[in-house]
């Protein structure tokens, strides 16, 4: 941390001192005045002092200074331990800014209670409250005058910590748009206080797969107006994650993990951040596209164990199941993925899409197709469109021809030709890989199909051992026949018996019809060798 004598501010009555000055002599409006002035600076540069100084205040002025108990309530949720007794001080301060003796509280203190109190929620897993809080924030942002505005010297970060609560609340527009508030808000000259807000802009992005919006504020993010120590950082945590995200999307591993060590030394490490769940995201998308996923399964786990309790809630098992399922996917370990899809990933598009590359992997035609066109005409960020796109072109491959097949490759090529993104079509599982890029290239997308490694990223799973003998030996009648009684006569047993069957087969080939199943069957050449 910066020495806070040295260089011109030397001399300087810093926001400590002067806290410590107003609480030593009761002045309570001072040290509001205090902790408004130095609202980042306390909890990020003398947390352990400040905290300290708080905790000689009274009860009872925390709870007509509102300000006060908030700030306090902060520096007390850093400590690990004491997360629970700081969530009484948040408590406390809400309860107080919203009390009719404090109906005249100023506009600044509003936004700066407002927007703790959304992170607070965030922090505390409680979603819903911390987007409620985010959007009054932001009101009260909108109604600021110029001279309130201009008292604020670090509105960039409260833009930036809004930001954070809508995009961990799946509001990704409205994390944008506060986020790009934010930038606006910072200032040119360096260094500039605007580090947080662009690393969101660049980390959003990228994530959501809008590769040309993700470069476009990297590039601005590598200009002198910000510094190695904030790109490098907390503040800059989204940024390194958006120049890893853009080396793994040319499949350069050794550029990914170079900036993704960037931060590993940041001061504190990586498992002790709030967006710990994001860094070993990943760092574990770095060692699958590696081809090391059992790796990758392991440092996910070394992260999980690290953070505790944390690590395994709720929260963080839906945050981290898609890229533990495409890890055991890459272990050929179709029903590990699955198993982590349905305890771990709550219903939505991010969940079918997945349910889909797993039954693809275990050669269940019908049901990969039934998930995937499930989202359509839902609302997919250009990533999960991608990659719905490349399953829809995979399984229409493997069946008779359809007039939808070239569209559907048509449709692909054109989505990663104007985005730009190749994973999508990387993690499709090892023959449907092969197919897809040779049908990109036979519909003049060849510069696509040539950009994906050889190599595959997801294995292919052998149909060995998926249906029985007697369920084989009905199977192979019924590519001859769709009579039961037929069926039944080859293979001397009832009617009713086939029908079991015939359901048994079915629903592990993923199919609901004859003719489904005949094309899953010649797929995965169940009935001849596959040479």
């Amino acid at each position: 941390m910066d020495d806070a004598t040295d260089g011109p501010d030397a001399g300087r009555t810093t926001p400590l001192q002067h806290l410590s000055a107003a609480v030593d002599a009761a002045d309570w409006t001072a040290a509001t005045d205090a902790v408004r002035d130095g609202w980042f600076a306390l909890a990020a540069d003398h947390a352990d002092d400040a905290r300290a100084v708080l905790g000689r205040v009274p009860a009872g002025a925390l709870r007509a200074h509102p300000l006060l108990a908030m700030e306090l309530g902060i520096l007390l949720n850093q400590l690990r331990f004491q997360r629970f007794r700081a969530l009484r001080y948040f408590v406390m301060a809400v309860r107080s800014a919203r009390s009719t003796r404090n109906h005249d509280l100023g506009s600044v203190d509003r936004l700066l209670i407002r927007s703790s109190e959304s992170a607070a929620f965030r922090l505390l897993g409680r979603t819903e409250l911390s987007v409620s809080a985010a959007r009054g924030a932001l009101e009260i942002a909108h109604a600021l005058t110029d001279d309130e505005r201009a008292s604020i010297t670090e509105l960039p970060r409260i833009f930036a910590v809004l930001a954070m609560s809508f995009h961990y609340g799946d509001h990704h527009a409205e994390a944008l748009h506060a986020a790009s508030l934010g930038l606006a808000e910072a200032s040119p000259t360096p260094p500039s206080n605007g580090m947080s807000p662009l690393a969101l802009l660049a980390g959003i992005h990228a994530l959501r797969g809008d590769l040309d919006s993700a470069r476009e504020h990297i590039e601005y993010g590598r200009a002198d107006v910000w510094t190695d120590r904030q790109r490098d950082g907390y503040s800059g945590i989204f940024y390194r994650v958006a120049e890893t995200i853009l080396a793994l999307e040319s499949f350069d591993v050794d550029a990914a993990r170079r900036e993704l060590d960037r931060l590993f030394a940041m001061s504190g490490g990586r498992h002790t951040t709030e967006h710990w769940a994001l860094i070993a995201e990943t760092d574990a998308l770095i060692e699958l596209v590696a081809g090391q996923p059992a790796r990758g399964l392991a440092r996910l786990d070394e992260a999980i164990e690290r953070r505790g309790g944390d690590g395994g809630s709720r929260r963080a098992r839906a945050r981290l199941a898609r890229i533990r399922s495409l890890l055991h996917l890459a272990l050929r370990n179709p029903d590990g993925a699955a198993a982590v899809l349905a305890r771990d990933l709550p219903a939505g598009s991010v969940t079918r899409i997945e349910k889909a590359r797993v039954a693809l992997s275990l050669g269940q035609t019908g049901t990969a197709l039934t998930d995937v066109r499930a989202v359509s005409g839902t609302h997919l960020s250009t990533r999960q469109a991608a990659e719905a796109a490349a399953i829809d072109a995979a399984v229409l491959l493997r069946i008779s021809e359809t007039p939808r097949r070239a569209a559907a490759v048509q449709r692909l090529g054109a989505l990663l030709d104007r985005s730009g993104l190749r994973l999508p079509l990387a993690l499709l599982p090892a023959p449907d890989l092969a197919r897809v890029t040779a049908a990109l290239d036979a519909e003049g997308f060849a510069h696509i199909a040539s950009s994906v490694p050889d190599r595959p990223l997801i294995g292919d799973v052998e149909p060995e051992g998926l249906l029985s003998r007697r369920e084989l030996a009905v199977l192979e009648q019924l590519m001859l026949t769709s009579s039961i009684a037929q069926i039944a006569a080859a293979n001397v047993v009832s009617a009713n018996t086939v029908k079991s069957q015939l359901r048994s087969i079915y629903r592990k080939l993923g199919v609901s019809n004859r003719e489904d199943a005949i094309a899953v069957t010649t797929e995965l050449h169940l009935l001849v060798d596959a040479d």
